[in-house]
């Protein structure tokens, strides 16, 4: 899974988190149903990260 910052696909899911619309390939939106995004400055780096169960992602 991953992000990435284009224009919808004819085929994806459109919703609003926060106010920002997000589009979601229909393949993977079961996986996407306890999913968080969110930044974090750790020694390694700073970035956006998935965190799903468990912080699987």
């Amino acid at each position: 899974m991953g992000l990435a910052l284009d224009g919808p696909k004819e085929d994806d899911k459109l919703e609003v988190v926060n106010g920002i619309t997000v589009a979601i390939d229909t393949k993977i939106l079961p996986q996407t149903e306890n999913l968080t995004l969110d930044f974090q400055d750790t020694p390694q780096g700073k970035g956006l990260v998935m965190l799903g169960d468990n912080n699987c992602c």
